[in-house]
Order: C-alpha cells, then sequence, then structure tokens
C-alpha cells in the first residue's frame, strides 16, 4: 500500500489491527498509546509523532519502507 499522509497510515493502521483481530483497546496498550488518540490516529482527525506510528506498526508487525521514487 502506498502511504502518502497521516491518514493513509491510520487508515492503514485501522485495517491491519482489524484483520489481526485485535481490539483498539489492546493495541493501544501494547503500543504505549492513548485509546483516545489511537481513535482519532485510526480516523485521521489526528496527527502523531513519528515514534508513535512506528510502536503502532511494530506492535502490528509491521515494517515501514522508505524507497526513492523512480
Amino acid at each position: 500500500m502506498m502511504i502518502r499522509s497521516a491518514t493513509d497510515l491510520g487508515s492503514f493502521i485501522r485495517s491491519r489491527r482489524e484483520e489481526l483481530g485485535i481490539l483498539q483497546g489492546d493495541l493501544a496498550s501494547s503500543a504505549g498509546v492513548d485509546q483516545a488518540n489511537l481513535s482519532k490516529i485510526e480516523r485521521g482527525t489526528a496527527k502523531a509523532t513519528l515514534d508513535t506510528y512506528l510502536r503502532l506498526c511494530k506492535a502490528l508487525g509491521v515494517d515501514l519502507l522508505a524507497e526513492p521514487r523512480a
């Protein structure tokens, strides 16, 4: 999936969490993120620090890969 914005990444996090059957509160707890903030991140109504996105991705078993454009 091409991620072009914080909203795209939040949507991906929500999709992956649901795909894995993880409750929002459980993901928030394992990533050290407030559940209310996670909800906003997933809906695209709040942006987070890169560290927060990385912790959420790690908890979901996702690696982020940055590639130069061709």
